[in-house]
């Protein structure tokens, strides 16, 4: 139970994290560049991979 619901906070935080990197990255490539840049997919890139690394950060403490 502690470990599901560790892959499910890691999927959320991993999620809006990404978005919130996806977007800084637009910003900084729209005022460098003067068009948005980004990773296709980044938020879901990141929710995978929060959902593998919470669950083990969580289960080292």
């Amino acid at each position: 139970m502690k470990v599901m619901l560790a892959i499910i906070v890691g999927v959320f935080g991993g999620f809006i994290s990404g978005v919130a990197l996806s977007s800084f990255i637009g910003i900084v490539g729209f005022m460098l560049l003067n068009e948005p840049i980004g990773i296709k997919y980044l938020p879901y890139f990141t929710a995978v991979l929060g959902a593998i690394l919470v669950p083990l950060w969580s289960n080292k403490g």
